[in-house]
């Protein structure tokens, strides 16, 4: 399964506009916090510093771009953008979010105060400005996405889409033709995709723009990416993930030494008894656990997500109690329960009784992936990570805790870019053929890149965080013209919705930093620009050298382990499965002495507190399954 690497924009913050709270009230943002609904965007007043009455947020701007930038001959396509100058001045910057894998749609909010591009537009007296993927919504070269129309659907096209649309668009404000990165100074800001699009656009183009603002970037690409489910090893709470590593670690026993018998046993009692394959049900059943994903400061799942699927599997159905042991109940009990969970979620996904239809990745005379149809976001987002980023879901490797199986890997993963686009990958191809990360990295920087007055923010809960630069793997060191932040309470991208800044003091304090160090580049290009003159009464801050930097130690991995390699098709299960592996088709076989490892780090438990049997409920859960497009946090 591969999922977008980015979610929405949360469109809600600390200002008077949209937010109308009173600051951190311990809740979600879906709560009664006084947040105003996001249809208000479409309606709410909005004024120039002037007090002319502007277009609302949600107007709808196109712009012509280049088709193939290598070959201007091709034409045009409307690109459309999201732009609002209510807070310009004569000679404010221009504050441009850039794109992401999404359409434009899901960033109404982008161009508020409510996020990092609207506030710094506000303090800095600059404009705002979003501009949508090419291939994504509604801004397409080609009526179609088939392979050949998406043979322009890449990273340096993006890139070159970014530039040429800073230089050459005209604005909807005053002298808006007189807005280009030489005349005004241009920020660019993005999270997750679009965060490392900021960084490599900065690296190719190093001269074009003023600054750039880096959020949960993910600059390397790899293929084997297991560290992304250990990142949720390390924090979720340790019942819940003990438990996942000893259900993970019996299935994967049973789906490569079991009897055909042992092995249907466990298929039905997950609900996919028709599931041909032990890959494909390993990979449908950690669904739940992308869900950590999910998590900001100021979200709470009280009734879905990675913390009731916890509390769910954590409920001692014998002593009718939550475990506050920090040791789970046990891989009897844990199965089961877990197993429940996945027929739930199945059954919300309309797939019972077509589960080989909704999660099988081994037939490639399948038409289920055939459609080249338009608005297909998952369709895009796969040519783009199948073509040149990898990031293929994997378990850890051998000798190495994990919550994900290890019958996913990198080979496995390319299945689903051999189905979506069989003429670029045939069935089979491995990763190593299809994806040449060497190559990318050594283009584009990778974890080794090197910008300049790019602010990188990240966030130490973010299951992203392996591929950014405060990677476990990887931990580049800051410095004052690529300087990297990391919250301690941050989630993925949790800097670029200021309300999170409200309800968590590490996420405001990445906020300020970062404004501090986008005002000291402003000032920069103002001095080195002296025929512009910057606005008067903006925001005042700090010099970022006078300021605290928060400390960030990354988690103690072996070097044996971070250079582990994938090395083919006969996963290594680790001595912790071993004993396991004769266990018979019963389920009431099952016991609970799986040794479990002692590298987990989480000191939290999973406990509701109450001794009420948990429920499943469907609120706000959809299943992941291969046939449907999981926005993430975005970018």
């Amino acid at each position: 399964m591969k999922l977008g690497s980015g979610r929405e924009i949360v469109t809600t913050s600390r200002s008077d506009r949209i937010f109308t709270g009173t600051g951190r009230v311990g809740t979600g943002a879906g709560s009664d916090s006084g947040l105003v609904n996001l249809d208000d965007l479409q309606v709410l007043p909005v004024l120039s510093q002037n007090g002319t009455a502007l277009p609302p947020y949600t107007t709808v701007y196109t712009f012509q771009q280049l088709i193939d930038h290598t070959n201007p001959g091709l034409g045009t396509f409307a690109q459309r953008y999201y732009f609002t100058w209510e807070f310009w001045e004569p000679g404010g910057p221009i504050f441009f979010t850039v794109p992401s894998e999404a359409p434009l749609d899901r960033f109404d909010g982008s161009i508020t105060n409510s996020t990092i591009g609207g506030h710094l537009a506000q303090n800095n007296k600059g404009a705002a400005v979003v501009l949508e993927h090419r291939f994504f919504g509604e801004s397409n070269p080609y009526p179609d996405l088939s392979e050949d129309s998406l043979a322009v659907l890449t990273l340096d096209q993006n890139i070159q889409d970014i530039v040429n649309f800073a230089q050459n668009a005209v604005l909807p404000m005053p002298d808006g033709d007189k807005a280009k990165p030489n005349q005004l100074p241009w920020v660019l800001i993005g999270g997750s995709y679009a965060g490392a699009m900021v960084a490599w656009t900065m690296t190719q183009y190093p001269n074009i723009f003023a600054a750039g603002w880096a959020s949960s970037a993910v600059v390397e690409a790899q293929n084997y990416f297991w560290s992304y489910f250990d990142i949720v090893r390390q924090f979720a709470p340790a019942n819940c993930t003990a438990d996942l590593e000893a259900v993970v670690t019996f299935l994967d026993v049973v789906f490569t030494n079991g009897t055909e018998a042992n092995q249907t046993t466990y298929k039905q009692m997950f609900g996919l008894g028709n599931v041909k394959y032990g890959d494909d049900v390993m990979d449908a059943i950690r669904a739940p656990i992308y869900s950590w994903q999910d998590f900001q400061p100021g979200y709470e799942d009280r009734n879905a997500g990675f913390n009731a699927f916890c509390n769910y599997l954590e409920y001692d159905r014998v002593a009718r109690a939550y475990d506050t042991t920090g040791r789970g109940v046990g891989l009897e009990q844990a199965i089961e329960a877990y197993g429940s969970w996945i027929k739930s979620e199945i059954s919300a996904a309309s797939c019972v009784g077509r589960e080989e239809a909704c999660y099988g990745t081994h037939d490639n005379t399948s038409t289920l992936w055939a459609s080249t149809a338009l608005k297909n976001d998952y369709r895009s987002w796969s040519w783009l990570y199948c073509n040149q980023f990898g990031w293929l879901f994997s378990g850890a490797p051998a000798n190495w805790s994990t919550i994900s199986t290890r019958l996913s890997n990198p080979d496995t993963e390319m299945r689903l870019c051999s189905l979506f686009f069989p003429k670029r990958f045939p069935f089979g191809i491995s990763a190593g053929a299809a994806i040449n990360n060497t190559a990318f990295n050594n283009k584009y920087g990778g974890w080794d890149i090197k910008t300049k007055n790019v602010f990188f923010a990240n966030g130490k809960l973010d299951p992203w965080r392996g591929v950014t630069l405060s990677s476990d793997l990887h931990n580049r060191k800051s410095n004052s013209t690529q300087p990297i932040v990391v919250a301690d309470g941050g989630f993925h991208c949790s800097d670029l919705s200021m309300q999170q800044g409200d309800y968590d003091d590490s996420v405001k304090t990445v906020q300020d930093l970062g404004a501090a160090y986008t005002n000291l580049w402003l000032r920069d290009w103002y001095n080195k620009h002296e025929n512009v003159t910057r606005p008067n009464n903006t925001q005042s801050y700090p010099n970022p050298s006078t300021i605290d930097h928060p400390t960030f130690v990354p988690a103690v991995i072996p070097q044996s382990i971070i250079n582990a390699t994938w090395v083919g098709d006969n996963p290594a299960l680790g001595n912790a499965a071993a004993s396991l592996a004769s266990t018979t088709s019963e389920s009431s076989s099952i016991t609970s002495s799986i040794p479990r490892s002692s590298s987990s780090t989480s000191s939290q438990t999973s406990t509701r507190g109450n001794s009420g049997t948990p429920s499943i409920s469907p609120i706000n859960r959809t299943f992941l399954s291969l046939t449907l497009f999981a926005s993430m946090f975005l970018l």
